[in-house]
C-alpha cells in the first residue's frame, strides 16, 4: 500500500497542475471581447518590427476590447516567466513607445503562457501571468 503512495501523488499532483485551454483562459471568457483576427500578410504596425526583431515568431494577432486591446500569439524564444528579465523587460519597454502606452497580451504558444502587460504611471510596468494548456 506504501508503495502505491507517492503513484497516487503524482497522478493527483498532475490533475492539480491541469491548466485550461487556451481559449478557457480568463483572457477570453472574461478579459477580452470582441476580438478580430489581423491578416498577418498585410498587417503592418510598429509592434511588429519590435516583435519580429526580439525574434518573436508571430503565429496570430488579434485586437479586442473595439479594437484597443491586441493579443500578440506566437513563439518566444525565452520562458515568459523563466530568469529572463534582461530579455522582456527592454522588450516590454519598447512595446509601450510602439503601442502608444495601451496595454495587451503576449501569449507564448511555445510555454503555455501568456503575459498581460500595462503601464499604470509614465515610469512602471505592470505584468501578471497566466498558463495554459498547450495541446
Amino acid at each position: 500500500m506504501l508503495r502505491l503512495l507517492p503513484l497516487a501523488l503524482s497522478i493527483l499532483a498532475g490533475q492539480v497542475m491541469a491548466y485550461p485551454a487556451l481559449q478557457d483562459t480568463e483572457l477570453y471568457t472574461q478579459k477580452a471581447t470582441d476580438c478580430q483576427d489581423v491578416d498577418l500578410a498585410t498587417w503592418q504596425h510598429p509592434t511588429r518590427i519590435v516583435l519580429e526583431k526580439n525574434g518573436i515568431k508571430l503565429e496570430r494577432v488579434q485586437l479586442c476590447n473595439g479594437g484597443r486591446y491586441p493579443i500578440f500569439l506566437g513563439e518566444v524564444p525565452y520562458d515568459p516567466q523563466g530568469q529572463t528579465k534582461d530579455f522582456f523587460l527592454p522588450l516590454y519597454e519598447q512595446l509601450r513607445k510602439a503601442n502608444g502606452k495601451w496595454p495587451y497580451v503576449l501569449v507564448a504558444n511555445n510555454y503555455g503562457e501568456m503575459v498581460y502587460v500595462s503601464y499604470p504611471q509614465s515610469d512602471s510596468i505592470s505584468l501578471a501571468y497566466e498558463n495554459f494548456d498547450v495541446p
